[in-house]
């Protein structure tokens, strides 16, 4: 896979691929105007890592504020075919700060 980390929403790495940011606010629990705000102040920190061989169609989104953690694998009609929600504690959201 490919690893690219990419900060604003609205300019994807593929043009093919867009997720509404009111879904992903919505799935790391905020308004769609706190994760707009979060989001220019920096402190929304997404991950995009293209698929390659048999995974060519999806990619997986990682998008991360603070201890938590919305994980995504999308295709490139940006249909989301499986996600998770993940809040870390202790050391995890320690290592986690770091990235």
């Amino acid at each position: 896979m490919t690893r690219k980390t990419w900060r604003d929403l609205s300019l994807p790495p593929s043009k093919d691929l867009f997720i509404e940011p009111s879904y992903i606010a919505d799935q790391l629990g905020l308004s769609p105007g706190d994760f707009e705000r979060y989001r220019n102040l920096g402190l929304i920190n997404v991950t995009v890592e293209c698929g390659c061989g048999e995974h060519q169609d999806l990619n997986r989104v990682q998008c991360r504020l603070g201890n938590r953690v919305w994980e995504a694998m999308v295709d490139s009609d940006g249909a989301v075919a499986f996600e998770a929600t993940t809040y870390l504690r202790g050391k995890l959201a320690k290592l986690s700060r770091g990235r």
